[in-house]
């Protein structure tokens, strides 16, 4: 087949990047034909608060890319299709996660009527406030005819926006683990307690809740440090002044910068245990990174977290936005010496959440 992919890509960072490449390049491996349709320009500077869109640190892609779009210019749009016809593709898949996407996506697939179109929804209820998020959303996905979804929460919240009769259109897969990282990994080393709070700091990734918890966790582990490594969207000062305010100076190790995947490995390795104190979610790249290195998560009771987080099992959930239960649960970890057992679980668990079995059941769909 030849298939086509319309979204972020390499060089574009992110999770969503990450994602339609690892697909796209398990496609390849199985011998389709792949193109890359992906931007010129992602964001306007004003709705990016990060500190860059670019990750050119890291290996190249070896898949055939065109930079055809901006989102929010209208003169690339047409251009696009015509791009897109012109590669001539028996299937597109679109990543979808923002209604900043939706004006020109939903035109996009509107004029390719030979393409069977497919979104991969990372999200279709959002974190942040959208103006018309949902009549964005429901135009750009009324002519698709299908769409992946990666848990149960993220297909709940598809059919929340378009019509239920769409419901025999989704195929509810899941998050894989991230195997290049597999591959790479090292037993984890002796080393003093250590926590692990990875990716971009946004609101809903709750790290303020965490800060806040950090106080009690320390008072019955003094030695424990707080590892934070992961770019802000905002003001970092925000979380330097919670951090002083709090007395834990001592007990954090901040990384406040944009980390690129050469670096990952040592954040992880390095820690016993990863926490996701999220406010929301639909499901975590995060989590399946922690589980690639074997490493447990605690994590919090909201959207598709809690169908790969088996709490007792392979980590701990806790109330969402409890500081007082989440520092129960990483002092919980701690006395009740999970990690060995929660490792054991997790390497099993990896072969079922794999990159193939995800890659087979998304042929399958577009066949």
């Amino acid at each position: 087949m030849r298939i086509a992919f319309l979204g972020p890509s390499y060089p574009w960072r992110g999770g969503i990047a990450q994602f339609a490449q690892n697909l796209a390049e398990k496609l390849l491996g199985r011998q389709h034909e792949i193109m890359m349709f992906t931007f010129i320009h992602q964001y306007p500077a004003l709705l990016f608060p990060g500190s860059q869109q670019f990750d050119e640190t890291g290996k190249p892609s070896n898949l055939a890319t065109q930079r055809i779009l901006t989102p929010y210019n209208p003169c690339t749009w047409l251009s696009a299709v015509n791009d897109i016809k012109g590669w001539n593709p028996d299937a597109l898949i679109v990543s979808y996660w923002l209604p900043f996407m939706a004006p020109a996506f939903g035109f996009i697939i509107r004029h390719l009527p030979k393409v069977k179109k497919i979104y991969l929804i990372h999200n279709a209820r959002f974190h942040e406030k959208w103006l018309f998020a949902e009549q964005l959303t429901r135009y750009a996905m009324r002519p698709a005819d299908g769409f992946i979804t990666l848990s149960e929460a993220s297909s709940k919240d598809l059919l929340k926006v378009i019509d239920q009769s769409a419901k025999d259109k989704i195929l509810q897969l899941f998050h894989p683990v991230y195997e290049q990282l597999l591959l790479h990994q090292e037993q984890v080393q002796s080393h003093q307690k250590r926590i692990l709070f990875f990716g971009f700091v946004k609101h809903y990734k709750g790290l303020d809740i965490l800060l806040e918890a950090m106080p009690e966790v320390i008072k019955q582990i003094p030695e424990l440090k707080l590892v934070i490594a992961g770019d802000v969207y905002g003001d970092k000062k925000v979380y330097w002044d919670k951090i002083i305010d709090l007395c834990l100076k001592d007990n954090v190790e901040a990384h406040f910068r944009y980390i690129p995947d050469e670096q990952i490995e040592g954040f992880f390795t390095g820690c016993d245990v990863c926490v996701l104190p999220y406010r929301s979610a639909t499901q975590s790249g995060v989590a399946q990174m922690a589980f690639a290195y074997e490493v447990p998560v605690i994590a919090t009771k909201v959207g598709g977290i809690e169908e790969v987080v088996i709490d007792g099992e392979n980590g701990l959930l806790a109330e969402p936005e409890n500081a007082l239960d989440l520092a129960k649960k990483i002092i919980g970890f701690y006395s009740q010496d999970n990690a060995s057992r929660f490792r054991d679980n997790i390497r099993s668990q990896n072969e079922q959440f794999s990159w193939d079995a995800f890659t087979k059941r998304v042929l399958d769909y577009l066949q």
